[in-house]
């Protein structure tokens, strides 16, 4: 696998400054910014001038086709809302900023980021689980209803495959190479481990996945196998070999829960009678 260099992502929606005072900003942009040079540094210089230090900084930039408004996020720690204020009269100057609102620490040494809902994956809306959630909900399922929780998983997560090909793969992937880039890099993008396609023709794919949050968290668990991205994958495939569940055989050759390096799940074209 081709050697990536991979960082934690901290998604920013909330600030700890056990010693300041962690003010967010809520930065709305005209539609022309988006093309226009220089928008961020008048922002950022309205902070420089009031020397403060800048804690977050991030963008929030809707699809071209899709409805919404372009957002600059900021934390910052302050003084008090009088600077906060200030700081807010200035960043209205811009003839790019058609609005701005900020809100005080939720509580000494915390700031959120109080206006972000939903999250959007693209044009859909998201959930974000904390690993150890998910890998709680998946332990007690496998540990108290066993093969037949893992058979639910599969099928359920074939259709959400199946459907996320429908409305994001097939509309975005031109063609075979463009469907591997993307499928690599969200399923990294979302969470579930690094994806690599090893093998993709018309009736046979490999995929390997490392650091598979799901099977990591089943270490130990008799029985427990790759279940939610085995089922995810397969609906995909579904939808690039436009066939159904019925005629889709996975098989996990090597598992992170078993010990292995990595999870590898592979599929033929052929008939299978899933658990579910």
């Amino acid at each position: 696998m081709e050697k990536l260099n991979l960082m934690p992502y901290f998604l920013g929606a909330i600030v700890v400054k056990q010693d300041g005072n962690p003010y967010f900003f809520n930065i709305v942009l005209t539609p022309e910014a988006i093309k226009a040079v220089g928008v961020i540094n008048e922002i950022t210089r309205v902070f420089l001038e009031e020397n403060v230090p800048v804690l977050f900084f991030k963008a929030s930039v809707p699809p071209t086709e899709t409805s919404g408004e372009i957002r600059i996020i900021v934390s910052a720690d302050l003084k008090d809302s009088k600077q906060a204020e200030k700081i807010v009269s200035k960043l209205k100057r811009s003839k790019f900023v058609t609005k701005v609102d900020f809100a005080p620490p939720l509580f000494k040494g915390v700031g959120v980021d109080k206006w972000s809902y939903p999250i959007m994956i693209w044009n859909d809306q998201a959930i974000i689980f904390r690993a150890f959630i998910m890998g709680r909900f998946l332990r007690w399922g496998w540990e108290k209803i066993g093969a037949g929780f893992g058979g639910i998983l599969y099928r359920a997560f074939f259709e959400a495959g199946r459907e996320a090909y429908d409305r994001f793969y097939s509309r975005l992937a031109r063609g075979r190479e463009d469907l591997v880039k993307l499928v690599e890099v969200m399923t990294r993008l979302m969470g579930y481990g690094v994806l690599e396609v090893v093998e993709l023709t018309d009736d046979r794919a490999v995929f390997r996945v490392y650091d598979n949050v799901e099977c990591m968290s089943l270490k130990g668990v008799e029985g427990a196998e790759n279940a939610m991205l085995r089922g995810l994958l397969a609906g995909f495939l579904s939808g690039y070999w436009n066939t159904d569940v019925y005629h889709i055989r996975p098989e996990e050759t090597k598992c992170i829960a078993r010990g292995d390096p990595y999870c590898q799940l592979e599929y033929r074209r052929e008939k299978y009678e899933p658990l579910v």
